[in-house]
């Protein structure tokens, strides 16, 4: 196993960081690759690689709107007071939730934050580079007020170079989208329109629904040079009953399960659905899949491409190895595929 962090680097043209979906979801470009093998193909190729003996198995997470602008409030201070951005990040108990803030440093324990009328937070501590904060939101659920005020959580990558718009709040959110508790979105299943359920009934392909609330551990770089000693963000996780049987199901008639999206992968590996026999569960799981990892479950993968040096890139690289990885990619970048959540993807079956 390579363990060295730039050994998963790799060179991109900046103009190939796709800034928006493209109009047709099912045109995007996909890139197939099978057993040493690469074509180019589209979105809408997808079922000529799926039999009646597979299963698609989906993330149903939706995408909390929890980027949040708001001024803060200090009883020690004078009337200055500074605008402060800030994004949930992962729910702690309750209203409490680590968040990352910017600025970070003009905020210090007890400090309140005003986003709106109904919703404000008082800062609790701080936990490395987050900043853990109770909201109150007064007679509204917290969910009610980010719909109300809260902007979609775009990566980084496209925030640097355009603000939010309205169109992110349909163009970020999959159409399996069901259960609120995602700060990034398990973006494999953007590609997909509302009704490519029916064209699955329509053809006899088996699909079920898993849910990962996706972190914004997600987009954290690591640190570590050697990724062993990287220490994984964790995440809830929940395989319910008729997803297992479905999975056991498929194995047990060697059929092939396909995860789409990282997300699911991460799930459906996990020690506590492996070890487990493959039974339902739910909790927090912490997987780094990285090269060396023992696949028992997913012998498919539908994904986007990855950012360099990071855990979903890492996690390409164990599942159709390194040298194939680096190849997926030159390729890609040489066809001109668009990348990350908003752009083009791949088809996986080593």
């Amino acid at each position: 196993m390579v363990s060295d962090l730039d050994s998963y680097n790799y060179f991109y043209p900046d103009d190939l960081v796709a800034l928006n979906p493209i109009a047709s979801k099912d045109q995007a470009n996909m890139l197939v690759f099978i057993k040493n093998s690469f074509s180019n193909q589209r979105v809408c190729d997808l079922l000529k690689y799926v039999s009646e003996n597979d299963l698609l198995v989906f993330n149903n997470t939706r995408v909390l709107p929890c980027r949040l602008k708001g001024q803060r409030f200090r009883s020690s201070s004078d009337n200055v007071k500074p605008k402060v951005s800030v994004t949930l990040n992962k729910a702690i108990d309750g209203n409490v939730w680590a968040t990352f803030c910017k600025p970070l440093k003009k905020l210090k324990k007890g400090d309140k934050i005003i986003f709106s009328k109904d919703l404000s937070a008082e800062v609790v501590s701080f936990n490395l580079a987050q900043c853990v904060m109770n909201f109150d939101s007064g007679a509204k659920e917290l969910i009610t007020c980010l719909k109300e005020i809260g902007d979609m959580p775009l990566p980084p990558y496209i925030m640097k170079k355009r603000g939010p718009k309205k169109a992110d709040f349909i163009n970020y959110q999959t159409p399996f989208a069901e259960t609120y508790g995602s700060v990034a979105a398990p973006t494999a299943s953007l590609h997909f329109s509302d009704d490519y359920i029916t064209s699955l009934k329509r053809k006899n392909i088996p699909y079920c629904f898993i849910t990962l609330h996706v972190s914004g551990g997600t987009f954290l770089p690591i640190r570590e040079k050697n990724i062993n000693n990287h220490i994984m963000h964790s995440e809830y996780a929940k395989v319910d009953e008729n997803a297992a049987l479905q999975i056991r199901k498929t194995l047990k008639n060697g059929g092939r399960v396909i995860a789409v999206g990282t997300t699911v992968m991460r799930v459906l590996e996990s020690s506590f659905f492996v070890d487990n026999g493959f039974k339902a569960f739910k909790g927090s799981i912490d997987t780094f899949i990285k090269p060396g990892h023992n696949f028992k479950v997913c012998s498919g993968l539908f994904t986007n491409f990855h950012l360099p040096k990071s855990t979903l890139f890492i996690l390409v690289n164990a599942f159709i190895g390194t040298k194939q990885a680096t190849e997926l990619y030159k390729l890609a970048i040489s066809k001109r595929y668009r990348l990350f959540s908003y752009g083009d993807c791949c088809l996986l079956f080593p």
